[in-house]
């Protein structure tokens, strides 16, 4: 009996699928709650939700998480350091932002000289590098990212000798990831933030897989892990421990694999809504559309490859809150007080002590939790301190916690404990609202009760209209991202820039027209099928559905697909190379590969073309070997030429080449 073990981790739950891999069965599934603080327990609480005389017989473990998404959306992750080679202040300040960087203050820019091709005139100072890596390690820093400007055509010389010197000082203190390794693609901002979400997401993982490998220990099962990459490939534990970034899609990657396995549907709209996101994927002919460009997560442009997925900040444990009058849905995730309210009873009488004040400016029902004690570590304040100590004790409602600290509500700034993970709020949410409506009962109502009164109370609407709006605004939001997905996946301009605020609006106003007011009613329609995903998907997909006019799945087993996409899925890797042409006074001289050595000139295209498919073959096949994959992978290659449109015809810009290697690691 051939059998492996699914497990997805994600911000809310954590889902386990036992399967059997000869007869396509599924022989066990089991959900149990993700557990911040210790990630284990939730884990092991799904694993023991299965068929325990099996367990033992798993021959491999495939996982899948959210975790990286999740820390993406909400803007969390590790503490890390960029060091950026050659860049130039001034443009990484102007321009960096715009894929994810910070503030140009925040990254430490070096010099280093180099030509346009490359080649390195004068090295950086290395004496001030290591003084910087000295500063990042007093900082407590949890991950290094290494780039530098010109590292894809020098073969990325600098950036090897300066994780030499981080490695020979600091190599168990301080992970690193250079930019090369990452990615091979020339634009050297996406490529930096693509390194530093990279050196954010390092203690992220290496918390999850200790926590599966603690799990699973303790369970005696000892079989190999994988885990899911962005582009519904699996690696290696050690492969992703090294490249956390490429887990980024990770979960909604897994969650498309695993609603086409249930469905069998060959053009569907996949919609998978958890916790704390929302992901939305589209299969066209069978296949999971992929991204035509890098991942964007949240503020994060990546050169990460992986499928077309549309991910937003909308999940059961959204944020409910209110402003002049108008109902709120956040895009960030809050521990629901239902549940909060079991492991914490103090909050009940904390709520019924709030709903007595009439109106407040501010959400009086939320509350903030510890999660990590920093009461030993740097790079904390003195009043993040003295917050998280008065949270010791457990949970305190927003004054309490204001008062604590001798602030008020309104200046009471805890953005960083909160984006590092260090502390949780706890609030309204659509999962407080689907217990009052008797949609979903798990935890104590009466928690949820008392937040939805003071609410409705601030917004001027009863408790049964703000359950109401609030799950017209999840279905809305919905609606949004089904329609944004399908029309970014048919238009070359979307898919590259996204679709435009005015567009969107346009949509909204088309979904509001459904229920009249408007002097139209024009709605897209289409003949995708929606596939539900997600412990809520039985509550709103049939109303997304109903506003496109289209047909619906919920699959058995739709809340633990992502598991289920998990163990079904298969070893691959791609590695791009490049090919410009070189121009003389003459015209076209030469066609130059940028490939992992350096570039290097032929005269004739052809023979350009053959050597960049020689290179990106040996590499993909290389590149699949580290994440896992045996002897037998197979390969196909891509060659797609760039041109753009001029007065006397088209211009030839280059030519790009991608292989791709696949290998099934549970063919036994």
């Amino acid at each position: 009996m051939k059998i492996g073990i699914g497990i997805d981790t994600g911000g809310t739950y954590t889902d386990a699928v036992l399967y059997h891999f000869e007869n396509k069965t599924i022989l066990g599934t089991a959900k149990s709650l993700t557990t911040k603080e210790d990630l284990s327990i939730g884990i092991l609480g799904a694993i023991d939700g299965l068929p325990a005389d099996l367990l033992k017989k798993a021959e491999i473990v495939s996982l899948s998480t959210t975790l990286a998404t999740n820390a993406c959306v909400e803007d969390k992750g590790g503490r890390a350091k960029l060091f950026f080679f050659g860049g130039d202040e001034k443009i990484i300040g102007e321009l960096g932002g715009k894929y994810g960087l910070p503030e140009v203050s925040e990254i430490c820019v070096m010099d280093s000289n180099t030509d346009f091709s490359g080649n390195v005139i004068s090295e950086p100072d290395w004496g001030l590098f290591e003084e910087k890596l000295r500063e990042a390690a007093q900082a407590e820093a949890e991950g290094v990212g290494i780039i530098e400007m010109n590292a894809m055509k020098n073969g990325a010389f600098i950036e090897k000798k300066a994780r030499g010197i981080l490695r020979g000082s600091y190599s168990n203190e301080m992970p690193a990831a250079c930019s090369y390794e990452l990615f091979s693609e020339l634009n050297c901002l996406r490529r930096g933030a693509g390194t530093l979400l990279n050196a954010r997401l390092f203690p992220l993982i290496k918390e999850f897989l200790d926590a599966i490998k603690k799990a699973l220990s303790v369970r005696g099962i000892d079989a190999p892990l994988v885990i899911v990459r962005s582009d519904g490939g699996l690696m290696s534990e050690m492969f992703s421990a090294e490249r956390p970034v490429e887990t980024l899609l990770s979960g909604p990657a897994a969650s498309v694999l695993g609603g086409a396995f249930l469905t069998g549907e060959k053009n569907a709209v996949v919609i998978d809504m958890g916790g704390t996101t929302t992901d939305v994927a589209v299969v066209m002919d069978g296949r999971p559309v992929m991204s035509r460009a890098g991942i964007s997560v949240g503020k994060w442009k990546t050169f990460v490859g992986g499928l077309y997925i549309k991910t937003a900040g909308l999940g059961g444990d959204s944020a409910v809150r209110y402003n002049n009058g108008r109902l709120i849905l956040e895009d960030f995730r809050v521990i629901p007080l239902c549940e909060a309210a079991c492991e914490y009873p103090r909050i009940i009488e904390n709520l019924r002590s709030s709903v007595e004040i009439k109106t407040h400016t501010r959400p009086l029902y939320e509350h903030y939790a510890l999660l990590k004690d920093i009461s030993g570590r740097r790079g904390y304040t003195d009043f993040e301190k003295r917050f998280c100590a008065a949270l010791e004790k457990g949970p305190l409602a927003a004054e309490a916690a204001a008062s604590a600290v001798k602030k008020d509500i309104y200046t009471l700034d805890v953005r960083n404990l909160i984006q590092n993970g260090v502390i949780n709020v706890i609030g309204l949410t659509p999962t407080d609202i689907m217990h009052i409506r008797g949609d979903f009962n798990k935890y104590r109502t009466e928690a949820s009760v008392f937040g939805a009164e003071f609410a409705a109370l601030n917004l001027g609407i009863s408790v049964e209209e703000l359950c109401e709006s609030v799950y017209s605004e999840v279905k809305r939001k919905l609606y949004l991202c089904a329609v944004t997905a399908l029309l970014e996946i048919n238009n070359e301009n979307f898919m590259k820039n996204g679709v435009s605020d005015e567009v969107v609006n346009f949509l909204n106003d088309c979904h509001s027209a459904r229920n009249g007011g408007k002097p139209f009613n024009f709605a897209p329609v289409t003949d995708f099928t929606l596939i539900g995903i997600g412990a809520p998907a039985n509550i709103f997909i049939p109303g997304v559905a109903e506003a496109l006019n289209a047909k619906y799945i919920i699959p058995e087993h739709y809340d633990v697909a992502n598991a289920l996409g998990a163990v079904t899925g298969s070893v691959s890797a791609s590695y791009s190379v490049e090919v410009r042409p070189v121009y003389g006074t003459a015209g076209t001289t030469g066609y130059t590969v940028h490939g992992a050595g350096g570039a290097v000139v032929y005269k004739k295209k052809n023979e350009a073309v053959e050597a960049a498919k020689r290179e990106a073959e040996r590499e993909a096949l290389a590149e699949a070997e580290r994440r896992g994959a045996g002897g037998g992978a197979t390969v196909q290659i891509k060659v797609t030429d760039d041109t753009a449109e001029a007065k006397d015809g088209r211009i030839y810009l280059g030519t790009a080449v991608t292989a791709y290697a696949y290998y099934n690691p549970f063919n036994f």
